[in-house]
């Protein structure tokens, strides 16, 4: 295994196992993000994970995710519907209202600019982009919005914990 893959490897489980130690909420994945990104932004790794980890990390977050559901799960979330439904329609409102400004404030056309700001998951927006002229920018976004949100919405948590005690 290359060095590099392993430095990253290595200080990311590091630094998850750290945050997970401290309670961060989502420590050991904000950890292992925060330290394989320092690892890449300090300039002591340069290559790109092969496609066998983002595989292997799909394949182990859908089988939890898969494993979380039952039939009680399912009729008890018949009630969230249109909550679920509404909030839906908020974010994609939001995504929309976004690519208005982003196709305002940039170079990039309307598919594009709608795009970079979906909400949708990352490799499922890559997928829809592959033949847009602005893939390149259109990654920028999402991965933007994508390393913000991990290490954020973890903070979030801690402040609605620690504000409301529950």
């Amino acid at each position: 295994m290359n060095h590099q893959i392993l430095l990253l490897v290595v200080s990311g489980a590091v630094v998850g196992c750290l945050f997970k130690y401290l309670n961060i909420p989502g420590g050991c994945m904000l950890g292992a993000v925060v330290g394989s990104m320092a690892v890449k932004l300090l300039g002591l790794s340069t290559v790109q994970m092969p496609s066998f980890f983002y595989n292997a990390a799909q394949l182990a977050i859908g089988i939890c995710v898969g494993a979380m559901l039952s039939l009680d799960m399912l009729s008890s979330m018949k009630s969230q519907i249109p909550v679920m439904v509404l909030s839906t329609a908020i974010l994609l409102l939001a995504g929309l209202g976004s690519a208005f400004v982003v196709r305002h404030m940039t170079d990039m056309d309307v598919t594009s600019s709608i795009l970079a700001t979906s909400p949708g998951g990352l490799n499922a927006v890559i997928g829809l982009a592959d033949a847009a002229e602005h893939l390149p920018k259109i990654m920028a976004f999402q991965m933007v919005r994508l390393y913000v949100v991990i290490l954020l919405v973890p903070v979030f948590c801690w402040c609605m914990k620690f504000f409301f005690h529950k």
